[in-house]
């Protein structure tokens, strides 16, 4: 629960002045792969299994003297394996105008979520803050940040564990991962010994059965 599910407060001008505070319900932490699915993505926190209310964008800001700046799933951020856990979502946003402080705690910062049954480990949470230049620097995994206009906090959220050996998974699946812009180009040939010919631009990208096959056969024997 670090920056995306933050608590904000400040001034709002919008209003002459009066103060606010809020819990923000935005995140979106990766769900684990299980023995016969990949992780959700509207997984959110463990305690409510993907059943959360996340906040709007466009609403949090019609509230709030809230500006967010981007948001997206991360790539491989999920952990790899037969099923592949869900990538966490990368969040950044800032005050309108006037200072405002974020208050967060966040977890799975020095123990990302991890892998069973040879399923790798999910990709780890952090914070940070973007200064008026544009550098971005690590923050405290539990800190109230000011935020002072120009300035923007970051919250990446965990990705959730893989099941199984990533050599097992389905090459169609990781094919989809990557037009989806889940799982790289590099991670689908060095971790699941995926194939392609094609591209991912025109989406004549194509797994390539037969290399697939010998490259797998050569990182197994690597692994043992």
């Amino acid at each position: 629960m670090g920056p995306p599910y933050a608590v904000i407060s400040g001034n709002d001008f919008r209003k002459g002045g009066a103060p606010y505070v809020n819990q923000l319900i935005i995140g979106s932490n990766g769900g684990p792969g299980t023995p016969s699915t990949d992780g959700w993505v509207t997984y959110g926190l463990p305690v409510v299994a993907g059943l959360m209310y996340r906040d709007s964008v466009e609403i949090d800001e019609q509230k709030y003297p809230i500006h967010f700046k981007s948001m997206r799933l991360m790539t491989d951020a999920g952990g790899p394996g037969r099923f592949r856990g869900s990538p966490g979502a990368r969040v950044v946003y800032g005050p309108k105008r006037d200072p405002m402080t974020v208050i967060f705690p966040l977890d799975g910062h020095h123990h990302p979520p991890k892998g069973v049954r040879g399923g790798h480990s999910g990709a780890a949470a952090y914070a940070a803050k973007i200064d008026r230049g544009g550098t971005e620097c690590r923050v405290p995994c539990v800190s109230a940040e000011k935020l002072l206009p120009g300035e923007f906090i970051v919250g990446a959220d965990t990705g959730g564990g893989g099941y199984g050996d990533p050599l097992e998974r389905d090459p169609e699946r990781v094919r989809f991962d990557v037009l989806e812009s889940w799982v790289s180009m590099e991670r689908a040939r060095e971790v699941y010994g995926v194939v392609f010919t094609g591209q991912v631009d025109d989406e004549s990208l194509a797994v390539d059965v037969e290399e697939t096959a010998k490259l797998r056969r050569v990182l197994g024997k690597g692994s043992r």
